[in-house]
């Protein structure tokens, strides 16, 4: 029977690589020795696997077609692509995908009613090219780089899938690997959030009361409080890209039971974002 072996929940923002140098340093190296932590324990977990919750940034899907939920199928995805390798300072590289396994995914999804959407093209961005560069660096991994699986979320348009259908999705993925046959070891990554305001007049607002409310159901393995919060709930408190934390309600609806362990917070201004 495969297994899940670790689950982590970590900030995706652009700037957190693109714009290292910040006013407070000591912030910059809590969050990356953050990061480095939640790496060092998925590498002792050996996965074969991780499979990814994280949200488009338009760069796949556009305004006129948004898929609620879409598996990536892709055989390769590149982490960051050379267009937004740039913007996050990070040299282009690629990584291995497993569609056999996500095309499992995505079949027993649409079995079960879940109206999984599919892509066997991603351009990845900052929510995979970011945390992976800290979380599973080229060459640190055992056995070379372990593959992805990404399940993407539309955190970006109205209307948009609501958290508890969010957690939904997450507890189906969690049941789909629990139930496959072999020894197969998952770890679960969830990226995005928490409070931010882009590309709107409060652009570069953070809200740390609400992030730390966030944390601390996510601590207590207490997630059922967020699947009530409306979209404009979190549009009010947490930003347009405070809706990400759908990316963290379907990872937690995955291993229920399961209490996080606040490893680092800051709200970062540089990066607009309280990661």
């Amino acid at each position: 029977m495969a297994e899940i072996v670790a689950a982590a929940l970590t900030a995706h923002a652009p700037l957190i690589t693109g714009r290292p140098d910040v006013g407070r340093p000591a912030q910059r190296d809590r969050l990356h020795a953050g990061f480095h932590e939640i790496g060092r324990r998925l590498r002792a977990a050996r996965p074969d696997l991780l499979v990814m919750f994280v949200n488009d940034h338009l760069q796949n899907f556009a305004y006129d077609n948004l898929p609620a939920f879409c598996v990536g199928l892709a055989p390769t995805y590149q982490c960051p692509s050379p267009g937004g390798a740039k913007l996050m300072r990070l040299e282009p590289r690629t990584v291995r995908g497993n569609p056999e396994w996500a095309m499992g995914l995505l079949e027993a999804g649409l079995e079960a009613g879940i109206d999984f959407a599919y892509a066997y093209e991603i351009e990845s961005w900052d929510e995979l090219s970011v945390p992976l560069s800290f979380l599973m660096p080229a060459g640190l991994m055992p056995a070379g780089d372990v593959p992805i699986v990404t399940v993407y979320t539309n955190c970006a348009a109205p209307p948009l899938p609501s958290p508890r259908r969010c957690r939904e999705v997450g507890a189906f993925v969690g049941d789909y690997i629990r139930g496959r046959a072999g020894a197969e070891r998952i770890a679960l990554v969830a990226t995005g959030g928490l409070s931010h305001w882009v590309g709107t007049p409060e652009t570069g607002r953070i809200n740390p009361e609400w992030d730390h409310r966030v944390l601390d159901h996510i601590t207590r393995g207490d997630t059922v409080p967020l699947t009530r919060l409306t979209s404009s709930d979190i549009e009010r408190d947490g930003g347009n890209g405070g809706q990400e934390i759908r990316n963290w309600i379907a990872l937690m609806g995955a291993v229920p039971g399961w209490k996080g362990e606040l490893l680092a917070y800051e709200p970062v201004e540089e990066w607009i974002t309280g990661c």
